[in-house]
């Protein structure tokens, strides 16, 4: 019986030895592994900190419509829908300073509910969240939010201010899709090494300000045509996370800016409660594109439509 244990017990130890040079084997060689970990602050003229800017400036919180008066208490939902351009070859020339093609022709919609609630002092809260959702190989995270109240409502003119803001990310393969990473690392296809689909977040700061004014067109059924400005500044931030050459890039590119928007539509009252809003939207946005060395007006121009419903 002493042999028996005897073996028994070295046995084991053996095991136990075994296993421990394994676990350090399998953890040197993760160790191993290179991984770029950075964060690089860009001026706002960048293409990388430009494009952040412009699919950030595509989900801006802007009225479609100038704030009026309602009961405080009174709930209104409705669904926003706006044309997302998509970028031509030059303008996707955006990874490292420029010179390698990023993948951010995902989505040709942009969508969101909103809910807005009548508040005391002619003021209104309107609130947006997208969920986590993937659609379109994208998965948005986004809550938006804003306070606004008429300045002036005289006969048919209506003039207002809102204040707007947004948090949250936007998570895709961006830098490395599965169209690029099926190709041989350093092929013609794959230049830049990609082993496998990224898994990049787009982070989508924003505080904005906007005033507008409308007139109502009694004659055309209460067709009321407006306009807006607005100053916005922008924080955004794109977390890299994708592997090349067998070195894992995870990094930091963070970029702050100030951009100014303008907007005109109209607004049409379909029913009693139900209401259709359109504009147009742009936000000029400049760039400095290799190898010019001074910046350009490469703006955003979207249309954005928005459906109303007032339930009490």
């Amino acid at each position: 019986m002493k042999n028996l244990l005897t073996k028994y017990y070295s046995w084991l130890s053996h095991c136990l030895v075994y296993l421990i040079f394994f676990a350090t084997l399998q953890s040197n060689q993760t160790l191993a592994q290179d991984v770029i970990k950075q964060t690089e602050f860009l001026q706002s003229d960048r293409p990388e900190a430009w494009a952040m800017s412009y699919v950030t400036s595509i989900t801006l919180f802007s009225g479609l419509s100038v704030p009026h008066s309602r009961v405080p208490g009174s709930v209104e939902g409705g669904i926003e829908l706006g044309w997302v351009p998509q970028l031509n070859s030059e303008q996707r020339q955006i990874g490292f300073n420029g010179t390698k093609e990023e993948d951010l022709n995902k989505a040709p919609i942009f969508g969101r509910p909103r809910v807005t609630i009548g508040l005391p002092w002619k003021f209104a809260l309107t609130l947006s969240y997208v969920p986590p959702i993937t659609i379109f190989g994208i998965k948005p995270n986004l809550f938006a939010f804003a306070l606004e109240r008429p300045l002036l409502e005289r006969d048919f003119w209506t003039v207002g201010v809102r204040m707007y803001g947004q948090i949250g990310n936007v998570e895709g393969a961006f830098t490395c899709p599965s169209d690029v990473a099926k190709f041989p690392p350093g092929s013609s296809e794959n230049l830049y090494g990609c082993e496998q689909k990224s898994a990049d977040k787009s982070s989508q700061r924003f505080a904005g300000l906007e005033f507008s004014g409308a007139y109502r067109i009694e004659q055309l059924r209460g067709l009321t045509p407006y306009i807006a400005v607005s100053g916005n500044f922008l924080d955004t931030e794109v977390q890299v996370n994708a592997q090349t050459f067998g070195i894992r890039d995870q990094t930091r590119l963070v970029a702050e800016t100030w951009t100014f928007a303008a907007s005109a539509g109209f607004a049409f009252p379909l029913t009693d409660k139900l209401k259709f809003s359109v504009g147009v939207f742009y936000s000029p946005l400049w760039v400095t594109r290799p190898p010019a060395t001074s910046s350009q007006n490469d703006g955003l121009f979207n249309v954005r439509s928005l459906l109303t419903y007032q339930f009490n």
